[in-house]
């Protein structure tokens, strides 16, 4: 007799893994992975270091959620970031908090992470499939069938945790999207998030900067900033990226950058009327800018003695310092971006238990929802959270 299951989870990311672990409690899990290994996209999270969550309340949290972050309460709710901090203590992974509440795993490996699922899954109830892709899914009555390149399986329960657009190297090609179309579930427009900008061609490649405020309309986005020889990259971009893209479907894009958010225009403008006179202007921006940077400004506006500045001419000199334009060619593609924007629309997922409102029965979890936040630990958090969801409403379901 052809076996029934109660549960099937497809993909093996940080959200599917999670699923199957909750799940697995009170039921026999089938985790379907068409990569070699399990977890292959966090390896290289975090530099290989793997910020696996940031530990700030669950109000702040929130308020770093770019798209629907109200609907993310539940899950973040239910295990955030401390749930996700004592479920690695509680399996002997210790992680530390560094800069802005970032928790890494004090090893600073994403290696100890994966490892730590891998002997978690031995443990439970879980079959893994590897190097097994998924081609077709379709619903027969109350059962889900999935149909993959060597075998059929037949469930009540499916999670769909296929992650996004991003990275595709690890496996992350859209998989779920072309799975939900065939089940007419609704999907909202992708595009990159969390991505890298082109500009036209500079000599500031390799500057960096620690913390500088950057600008589009009544957008403000905060971080640091690097000069690349494509552009400009670095968190503080990837936070803005996306309103980018967005603007950039309809106008040119100039953006403003701010390199010391933390002294005010005015101050600013003060320290210049009071600066030696006899110096030039080169020796008044390299007090706050890297030199190179003083450099390529003060060719712009010219080098001469602070004698010699009209009033003009000072305030040219701070919008330098304070609103420096750049103009935005393009964004970085999906592929290239941290994470997929768009993707699996929220309105017609019930996110108490993130089930589909459309075909019961079938789950949500992690990037191929319509959900993303910046960088640093958000992410992945959402991925184990709404996972973690999953499996206890699945596990509710069935007692």
């Amino acid at each position: 007799m052809e076996e029934i299951y109660k549960v099937v989870v497809i993909g093996a990311g940080p959200a599917g893994c999670m699923a199957a672990l909750e799940t697995s409690k009170n039921n026999k899990v089938i985790l379907i992975e068409k990569n070699n290994h399990i977890l292959k996209k966090l390896s290289i999270t975090g530099g290989g270091r793997c910020n696996i969550t940031n530990n700030k309340n669950i109000r702040e949290f929130l308020n770093n959620i770019s798209v629907n972050s109200k609907l993310l309460y539940s899950s973040i709710s239910n295990f955030g970031p401390k749930e996700i901090e004592n479920f690695f203590y509680k399996n002997n992974v210790l992680l530390v908090e560094e800069e802005d509440n970032k928790l890494f795993p004090k090893s600073n490996s994403s290696m100890e992470i994966i490892n730590c699922f891998e002997n978690v899954i031995n443990k439970n109830n879980i079959l893994v499939k590897l190097n097994e892709k998924v081609e077709k899914i379709e619903v027969e009555n109350d059962l889900k069938v999935i149909k993959t390149n060597k075998n059929i399986y037949k469930c009540l329960n499916l999670v769909i945790a296929t992650g996004g657009k991003s990275y595709s190297n690890t496996g992350s090609t859209g998989d779920g999207y072309l799975f939900s179309k065939s089940l007419n579930q609704p999907i909202t427009d992708l595009y990159p998030a969390l991505t890298f900008l082109k500009t036209r061609k500079h000599d500031l490649a390799g500057i960096s900067i620690d913390n500088v405020k950057i600008s589009l309309n009544n957008i403000e986005k905060e971080g640091s900033l690097l000069f690349t020889h494509i552009g400009i990259s670095g968190p503080a971009i990837f936070k803005i990226s996306e309103y980018v893209y967005k603007e950039l479907l309809n106008n040119e894009v100039k953006i403003k950058i701010d390199f010391c958010p933390l002294i005010k225009y005015d101050e600013l403008l003060n320290n210049l009327n009071n600066y030696d006179y006899k110096k030039e202007t080169i020796s008044f921006l390299k007090e706050y800018l890297p030199k190179r940077l003083a450099l390529h400004i003060s060719s712009e506006i010219g080098n001469v003695k602070i004698a010699e500045l009209s009033k003009i001419r000072k305030k040219l000199i701070i919008d330098y310092i304070k609103k420096y334009e750049i103009e935005i060619l393009e964004t970085g593609k999906i592929e290239q971006s941290i994470v997929t924007g768009g993707g699996i629309d929220m309105k017609y997922i019930d996110t108490r238990t993130m089930e589909s409102k459309i075909n019961r029965g079938v789950y949500y979890a992690g990037e191929v929802l319509d959900t993303h936040g910046i960088t640093g630990g958000y992410n992945i958090t959402i991925a184990l959270s709404t996972g973690c969801l999953v499996g206890k409403s699945i596990n509710e379901k069935n007692e």
